[in-house]
Parts: C-alpha cells; structure tokens; sequence
C-alpha cells in the first residue's frame, strides 16, 4: 500500500467487534494516514485483521486536543515484514461530520 503524502500520522487506539457474538478486544494503540479514496484511511496497526473485520477507532490529533471516533470495516491488510506494523486500508462505516471535518484536517498536509 503507497503512503499518501501530508500530514504525519495520527496515533489512535482501536478495538475489534466481533458480529457473532458481540463483543469488543482490548484497545490497542495504532496510527492512521489518509488514503487516496474517499471515506477511507491508511492504518498503521500491530496485528494483521482480515478483510471485513469492524473496528471502532479513536483518532487523536494532539495539536487541536480533538478525539474523534468512527467504526469501519478492513478491506484488505499487508505486512511489510514479520514482527513490523501492519498496514490496512478502512473504509469509513460511520463517523460524525464534524469528526470528518477534523480528522481530514487532521490529514492534510501542510
């Protein structure tokens, strides 16, 4: 997956919802950068997740004190090398607006 130029990533934290049944994992910490398509992101994540596994995220952007929360859904996942972060392409299942405001403010360059 290409890194999309701008803004540094942002740290968030994340948990896996599993469908059946419900639940949540512990948060976990991670980053996201702004991918190319619209309504999705670039995360930067400790784990592999296979495509169509929902999460819900927190985004931090320090600088504005903003925490912005979304759930989404993996498309596709793809590790570099064993032991390193794993890149994932999500897409944006739901989100505020104003969170989208910021957060792709968050995202932009500079």
């Amino acid at each position: 997956m290409a890194e999309p130029a701008g803004r540094l990533a942002l740290p968030l934290r994340y948990q896996v919802v599993f469908s059946t049944p419900p639940t949540h994992s512990p948060w976990r910490p991670g980053a996201c950068r702004r991918a190319e398509e619209k309504d999705a992101l670039l995360l930067s994540l400790p784990e592999p997740l296979p495509p169509g596994t929902v999460l819900h995220l927190e985004v931090y952007w320090r600088e504005r004190r903003a925490v912005v929360e979304l759930t989404g859904e993996v498309l596709a996942a793809e590790a570099d090398a064993p032991g390193a972060a794993v890149a994932h392409r999500l897409v944006v299942l739901t989100i505020s607006e104003e969170g989208r405001r910021v957060l792709l403010e968050g995202l932009s360059g500079p």
